[in-house]
């Protein structure tokens, strides 16, 4: 359809600039200021993406603001700005967002999308029973996407971690893509509460190797070298968690990292361990300046 509107247009300014040259000027400006029009949302959103890239998300919301805020801004573009949201800790603006795209009839992918970022923001309210609920109705309809996996995998780690159909759960979503860091971890966590130690640090390594600003797989990995008593690894990993980008959706606490390393340096201590680390100064995970 896009070449019909490019010979539409060339038609026009070709008819104006035969008519007059003034006119033609004419259109063409008209042409030219349309475009900035048409393009001004996706103008915005590879300005707020080379923002969120740079970790600075304030920044980056404020550039899908305005896109939004435009009129005309497609629903992809609406997505982005949702998860945005939820990464700056907008939970209520970020579900607006989503519930307002929701009232329309919109391609099942960007329902898909949506519901699972809906899905989100009750999970960072507190209610994640109903996350889980909304979830699986999306899930059991037959609409599939690694969201959707690595999202579910996650709320049923949260809920019940030890019971076999997190675990299943979890291993159908690495066959549907062990690929992704999300899917990957959600793994890992499940294998390292089975006591598979081995298994999970097969994971670990190979999370960790493509995504190394993930805080998330440095304090699991530090988990699993924790019990197969590779303690300075262990450390070494939570030192590495001062170097990620940190968000809203972090999940793991700095207290956390923190109360870890103590834990592992107190057993070192109790085992007659001798290494610099145990008289280092303590690391503190720092966040990503906006």
């Amino acid at each position: 359809m896009k070449w019909i509107y490019f010979i539409l247009v060339a038609a026009a300014l070709i008819l104006a600039y035969r008519y007059s040259w003034v006119l033609g000027i004419a259109v063409s400006i008209v042409l030219v200021l349309y475009g900035i029009y048409y393009y001004l949302p996706q103008i915005y959103r590879v300005k707020g993406r080379q923002y969120f890239n740079e970790g600075n998300y304030h920044a980056a919301k404020r550039m899908f603001k305005k896109a939004v805020d435009t009129g005309h801004a497609k629903g992809d573009i609406r997505m982005e700005y949702s998860y945005i949201l939820l990464r700056t800790g907008d939970i209520d603006e970020a579900e607006q967002v989503v519930n307002n795209m929701l009232c329309y009839k919109i391609k099942p992918e960007y329902r898909g999308r949506a519901i699972i970022q809906r899905c989100m923001c009750y999970y960072k309210k507190g209610n994640l029973d109903e996350a889980i609920e909304d979830g699986m109705e999306l899930f059991n309809e037959g609409y599939r996407s690694i969201m959707l996996y690595g999202m579910l995998g996650f709320f049923k780690i949260l809920k019940d971690p030890m019971s076999q159909d997190t675990f299943d759960f979890c291993l159908e979503a690495y066959d549907y893509a062990d690929d992704d860091r999300d899917i990957r971890d959600n793994l890992l966590i499940c294998y390292y509460n089975r006591g598979e130690y081995e298994k999970a640090k097969e994971i670990s390594d190979k999370v960790l190797e493509k995504n190394p600003k993930f805080v998330e797989a440095w304090y699991h990995g530090a988990q699993v070298d924790y019990k197969l008593g590779n303690y300075e690894d262990a450390l070494k990993k939570l030192d590495k968690t001062a170097e990620c980008n940190r968000s809203f959706m972090t999940t793991i606490p700095e207290l956390d990292i923190k109360k870890l390393r103590e834990e592992i340096k107190a057993t070192m201590r109790g085992k007659g361990i001798a290494s610099p680390a145990l008289d280092g100064p303590e690391q503190e995970t720092e966040e990503t300046s906006d």
